[in-house]
């Protein structure tokens, strides 16, 4: 957990705060980096709308680790889904819930949009990075909160606050980021719901490994959701204002309103 606390915010830095030439345009890219990640934050801690979300979530998740629906799905996944097959699978897709991954990954597609001008690339980094970094504390606090044990280790999936450290599975999140953030940025509905569905495999990953529970995979792939929602909303602070301005022009002045949408 250490380390990929430490990793992403080192992903954070240099993905958010990419350098530029001359000491006065890299400060101003810092602080319109700094204030689009306190507007993203302010809104997935502090708006009532997203709190009532990540309550909804919290309260599924919940259900299935307190009751039996997370033991009798794990026993009948283990006994009649789980092949050699699924674990090639498996192993496949468990390479993107790692941050060792996520990282070079995001840093590289940033360079590469830079390099090649192509500023869709550069956009899915930012975005992909933002909501990672967004969704972090969330992850972190619910992993220890939560104090869920691993169905490998032998524990089971209910709540026990600060017991253990399992209750989200951080691979089904930061997995889940790159394929959200490419979902919220296309407008085609095939590719839109083939991208989400793409976005649960890391998540399945770990319940086909038996390293997690369905509500903890579930529970970090809902967190990814929110965040790469507060991410592509928080596009631009100014969204939503109502700007005026007024220009001279012969004879008198025109005054003009734009809203940003």
């Amino acid at each position: 957990m250490r380390r990929f606390h430490c990793l992403l915010i080192g992903v954070s830095a240099l993905g958010l705060f990419p350098g530029v030439p001359g000491y006065a345009e890299e400060g101003s890219a810092v602080s319109r980096a700094t204030g689009t990640v306190k507007s993203d934050f302010g809104k997935f801690y502090a708006e009532r709308e997203n709190l009532v979300r990540l309550g909804i979530g919290l309260a599924g998740a919940g259900i299935l680790a307190n009751t039996s629906i997370d033991e009798d799905f794990r026993d009948r996944y283990q006994a009649d889904l789980r092949s050699g097959d699924t674990d090639h699978v498996s192993k496949a897709f468990k390479v993107f819930g790692a941050v060792y991954v996520a990282a070079p990954l995001y840093l590289g597609a940033y360079g590469a949009g830079s390099m090649l001008g192509s500023p869709i690339m550069e956009e899915w980094a930012q975005k992909s990075i933002r909501a990672s970094v967004v969704g972090t504390p969330a992850v972190l606090g619910l992993m220890v909160a939560l104090g869920a044990d691993r169905p490998s280790e032998g524990g089971n999936s209910a709540w026990k606050p600060f017991h253990s450290w399992h209750g989200v599975s951080a691979h089904a999140f930061i997995g889940a980021v790159p394929f959200m953030t490419a979902a919220s940025m296309t407008e085609n509905a095939y590719v839109k719901a083939a991208l989400y569905g793409m976005s649960t495999l890391t998540g399945l990953s770990r319940i086909n490994d038996d390293q997690h529970y369905l509500s903890q995979a579930a529970l970090g792939w809902y967190l990814a959701y929110l965040s790469s929602c507060i991410v592509e909303k928080g596009g631009d602070p100014q969204e939503g204002r109502l700007h005026f301005a007024a220009s001279p022009i012969p004879g008198g002045w025109v005054i003009t309103a734009r809203k940003i949408f």
